[in-house]
C-alpha cells in the first residue's frame, strides 16, 4: 500500500520520500524517527525493526528490496531481516549495498559488518564469494574477509587478508588487514608488526595498542588456574595437586596446563550434550574450512598411510597428480627435499597443499622402478565433484550427489544445484524417462544448497524444510519451493541409507512428504540439527564453540534428528561374510585389479571385450580374458583369505569401473549388475515409467530385486516376531 508520510516527517527527515516501498505504520515510524544521516550507523533502527517481530517481516522485506529507498533504510531493513530469520533476503539487501559502486564506502563497510554480526550459513557462503569479487576497494575486501572469518573461520579469509597485508596497494588497507589478522588466533606471529603499527597516530594506532593490551592480558590469564570455569576449579586443582603423571612425558605435562585443562573440559561438556558440538581452539581453525568447501589448492589425489608409508591411493582424473604421472600405490618419501618418513599424515597433506599455480616436488618410489624419481607437481584449485551423473540403459538417468555446496562463480565452480540442473537438462535432451537420485552415504553440507536441489523437483511454493531454535527468533526459518511447476517433472526415485545425513535427509524427506519420489534403501542417519560457530570471549575470540542451536523439521512436521527417515522400500545390506569383506578390502586397498589391467597392456588388448562384459557378463567369470591368471595370483598373494571365483569376478567389475572413471575420465559410477540399492531403484522407477526393456540385463536386475524384497519381507517378519 502506497501512502505519503506525515508532513512533519517530510520536513525533518528528507531521506524517506513519499515513494517509499509499502510498509506498515510501525515500520514507517521507526525509520522516520531514526536520525539516519550519512554519518549515523543504522544499528538502532535495525534493532527497533527487529523488535516489531515476524508480523512486520513482509513490510521490512519490501523496504530491503526496494532500490529506490535510501541506503540507510535498506541496510537497517536487511539487518533486521537477518535477525528475524530471513537470511537470504537480509543478506541480499546488504549484498546489494556492498556491490553498489555509487554507495559511500562507509555504508558498504557497514553492510559487510552487519553480515558478519548477524549472518548465518547463507551469509557465510555469500561473503566467501563477494570478497573475491573483481573491482572492490581493498578496504572493503578486508572487511568482507574479516567478517567471513568471524562467521566461519575459513582459510580463504586468512589467505585474502594475508595477500592484502603483504601486497595491498593501499597503506590503510594493508594496516587494516594486519589488524584483522591480529584479531584471530594468528596474533602471536604478528605481535611485532602490531607493535610497530601502534606507533601510528590516529585510530589505526589506537586499535593496535588495544590489541596489544588485551592479548597481553589473555597471555597472563591462560597461565592461571582460574582460567577454567569456576565450577571445575576444584577438580582442576586436585588434578594438578595429586595426579601422578610422568614428568618426562611432554604431552602429559602440556595437558595439565590450565588452558589445556579448560579446553578439554569444554570439549567434554559439548560432546556430552551432542556429538555435533565441538570446541575449536586456535589450531583447529585452519582445518575447519575443508569440511565446508568443495575446492582447495592441492595436487588432486586421495592419499593415505600404507605400511607406515605415505601413499597415493588414487590420483583424480586430469588433476595435477594425474597429469604429473602419479599412479595408485606410488610411495612418496620426500616433499620439497624434506624427509617425510617420520611425519604424520595430516602434516604431510599440509605440505602438499598451497597456493594455486605454485609447484611442489615429490620424490616417488614405484614398485617397478629401480630408483626413486623426483616429480614436480603444479598445485591448482581442485574441485571435489559433488555431483556425478550417468545415463543408464532403459532411458534412465542416474545422479549421485556426494555433498551439498553453493559453489563459487568467481572461480567458475558450480553449486550442487547447478550441477544437478545441468545433468537433468542433459537427460531431457537424451529423452530420459525418469531419474534415480542417489543420496546414499551423503553426509550433507550447506543446507541451503540442499533446499535449492529440492526446488528442482518440487514446486508450487510447497514447504521443503523449517528450522526452530530455543528462544531465538533468528534461528526460526522456513524454506519453500518456488512458484509454479518445478524444473524437472518426470518420475524420480531416491536412494538413501545409513550414511544419508543432514542436508541429504532434508532433500529425501521433502521428496517423500510431497510424494515426489519414493525412497529405497535403508533408514537414514538422523542428523537434523543446526550448528552455529560462536566466539568465546574468555579467549578474546581466538577460539570458538560449534553448538547446536536449532532442529530441522520436515514438511510433515516431523524432526529428522536422532530418528532418521524410513525408506518406502527397504533394501537389506549386502550379506558379506567377514572373510569375504576382508579379502575384498585387501584387493581394493592394494589396487590389484588395476595393476593386472595395466600389466602387458592387458586392458588395451582386450578393451572391447571388457567393455561388453561390463555392460552384462551373465555372471560368467570365465568370460573375462586371463581370469584364471588373476584368480591364481590373488589366491597366492592372500593365502589366508577366502578368494573364490565369484569374488574375483565382482572385483574385476569394480576395478574396471574405477579404471575407466579415474584413468580414462569416463562417467561410470554404478554397476547395475551388482548394486542392490540401484537395482531396487531401477525396478521402482520402471513401475512409474511404464516398464523396462526386455533384455538379459533387466531380467537379472528384476530377479535380484525380487530376491532382495523377499529378504526384506522376511526381516520384517522376524522383527515383528512372526
Amino acid at each position: 500500500m502506497k501512502r505519503p508520510l506525515p508532513l512533519l516527517f517530510l520536513a525533518v527527515f528528507t531521506l524517506f520520500a513519499a515513494t517509499a516501498a509499502p510498509a506498515d505504520d510501525a515500520v514507517d515510524a521507526i525509520l522516520a524517527s531514526q536520525a539516519l544521516s550519512p554519518e549515523e550507523p543504522v544499528w538502532d533502527a535495525a534493532m527497533a525493526l527487529k523488535r516489531l517481530g515476524p508480523q512486520a517481516e513482509e513490510d521490512i522485506a519490501a523496504i530491503a528490496a526496494d532500490r529506490s529507498q535510501p541506503v540507510p533504510a535498506r541496510l537497517a531493513a536487511g539487518a533486521a531481516l537477518l535477525q528475524l530469520g530471513s537470511q537470504r533476503e537480509g543478506a541480499l539487501a546488504l549484498e546489494a549495498a556492498i556491490l553498489d559502486e555509487l554507495c559511500p564506502l562507509g555504508r558498504r563497510l557497514e553492510a559487510a559488518q552487519l553480515l558478519g554480526k548477524w549472518g548465518g550459513e547463507y551469509a557465510t557462503a555469500r561473503l566467501g564469494i563477494l570478497m573475491d569479487g573483481p573491482g572492490l576497494p581493498e578496504r572493503l575486501r578486508v572487511e568482507l574477509a574479516y567478517n567471513l572469518w568471524k562467521l566461519s573461520s575459513r582459510p580463504q579469509a586468512y589467505a585474502l587478508l594475508e595477500e592484502i597485508r603483504l601486497r595491498g596497494s593501499s597503506p590503510l588497507a594493508r594496516a587494516e588487514a594486519l589488524l584483522a589478522l591480529a584479531q584471530t588466533e594468528r596474533f602471536p606471529a604478528l605481535r611485532d608488526e602490531v607493535r610497530n603499527l601502534s606507533e601510528m597516530p590516529g585510530a589505526v594506532g589506537e586499535r593496535a595498542n588495544h590489541l596489544l593490551l588485551i592479548n597481553a592480558r589473555l597471555d597472563d590469564e591462560v597461565r592461571r588456574d582460574d582460567f577454567t570455569v569456576k565450577l571445575l576449579s576444584e577438580v582442576v586443582q586436585k588434578v594438578r595437586d595429586f595426579y601422578a603423571f610422568d614428568e618426562d612425558d611432554e604431552e602429559q605435562v602440556k595437558r595439565l596446563q590450565p588452558k589445556s585443562l579448560g579446553e578439554t573440559s569444554a570439549q567434554a561438556l559439548l560432546y556430552s550434550l551432542d556429538q555435533f558440538n565441538d570446541y575449536l581452539n586456535e589450531e583447529d581453525y585452519a582445518d575447519f574450512d575443508t569440511q565446508l568447501k568443495a575446492n582447495y589448492g592441492g595436487i588432486g589425489a586421495y592419499v593415505g598411510m600404507r605400511d607406515s608409508r605415505f601413499t597415493i591411493l588414487s590420483p583424480m582424473y586430469n588433476k595435477p597428480a594425474h597429469q604429473a604421472g602419479l599412479r595408485p600405490m606410488d610411495v612418496i618419501d620426500r616433499v620439497d627435499d624434506v624427509d617425510i618418513t617420520e611425519m604424520k599424515l595430516n602434516d604431510i597433506i599440509k605440505m602438499l597443499k598451497g597456493e594455486p599455480n605454485t609447484s611442489v616436488k615429490v620424490r616417488v618410489l614405484r614398485r617397478d622402478w629401480k630408483e626413486p624419481r623426483t616429480v614436480p607437481v603444479k598445485r591448482e584449485i581442485v574441485q571435489i565433484d559433488s555431483v556425478l551423473s550417468q545415463a543408464l540403459p532403459g532411458d534412465i538417468g542416474y545422479i549421485k550427489i556426494n555433498s551439498f555446496n553453493e559453489g563459487d562463480p568467481f572461480r567458475r565452480i558450480k553449486s550442487t544445484a547447478g550441477m544437478v540442473k545441468d545433468a537433468l537438462t542433459e537427460f531431457n535432451r537424451l529423452g530420459v524417462k525418469g531419474v534415480i537420485l542417489d543420496l546414499a552415504y551423503n553426509p550433507g553440507g550447506v543446507m541451503i544448497s540442499g533446499v535449492d536441489v529440492a526446488k528442482l523437483f518440487i514446486g508450487d511454493s510447497k514447504l521443503i524444510v523449517s528450522s526452530r531454535g530455543r528462544r531465538n527468533e533468528r534461528r526460526t526459518a522456513t524454506y519453500k519451493a518456488g512458484f509454479g511447476r518445478p524444473f524437472y517433472r518426470n518420475p524420480v526415485v531416491a536412494v538413501v541409507n545409513e550414511g544419508t545425513a543432514s542436508a541429504a535427509e532434508i532433500v529425501a524427506g521433502a521428496m517423500r512428504d510431497h510424494k515426489r519420489a519414493p525412497l529405497v534403501g535403508r533408514k537414514t542417519y538422523g542428523k537434523g540439527s543446526v550448528q552455529s560457530l560462536m566466539p568465546i570471549g574468555t579467549m578474546r575470540d581466538r577460539a570458538r564453540i560449534k553448538l547446536t542451536v536449532a532442529k530441522y523439521y520436515l514438511p510433515n512436521g516431523e524432526t529428522i534428528h536422532r530418528k532418521g527417515i524410513e525408506p518406502d522400500r527397504v533394501v537389506p545390506e549386502l550379506d558379506l561374510s567377514f572373510a569375504e569383506a576382508e579379502a575384498r578390502g585387501k584387493i581394493r586397498d592394494q589396487h590389484d585389479v588395476y595393476f593386472w589391467l595395466e600389466e602387458d597392456n592387458r586392458f588395451e588388448r582386450h578393451e572391447q571385450t571388457y567393455r561388453r562384459l561390463l555392460e552384462f557378463d551373465a555372471f560368467d567369470a570365465s568370460a573375462y580374458p586371463d581370469f584364471d591368471q588373476l584368480h591364481n595370483a590373488l589366491v597366492e598373494k592372500y593365502p589366508k583369505e577366502k578368494i573364490d571365483r565369484e569374488l574375483v569376478r565382482k572385483e574385476i567389475r569394480y576395478g574396471l569401473i574405477s579404471y575407466l572413471r579415474d584413468f580414462k575420465g569416463e562417467s561410470r559410477y554404478v554397476d547395475l549388475e551388482e548394486n542392490p540399492e540401484i537395482q531396487e531403484a531401477v525396478m521402482t522407477l520402471g513401475e512409474a515409467i511404464g516398464g523396462l526393456p526386455d533384455t538379459p540385463l533387466f531380467a537379472a536386475i528384476a530377479k535380484a530385486a525380487l530376491e532382495n524384497r523377499a529378504k526384506a519381507a522376511e526381516g520384517d517378519l522376524v522383527a515383528e516376531g512372526k
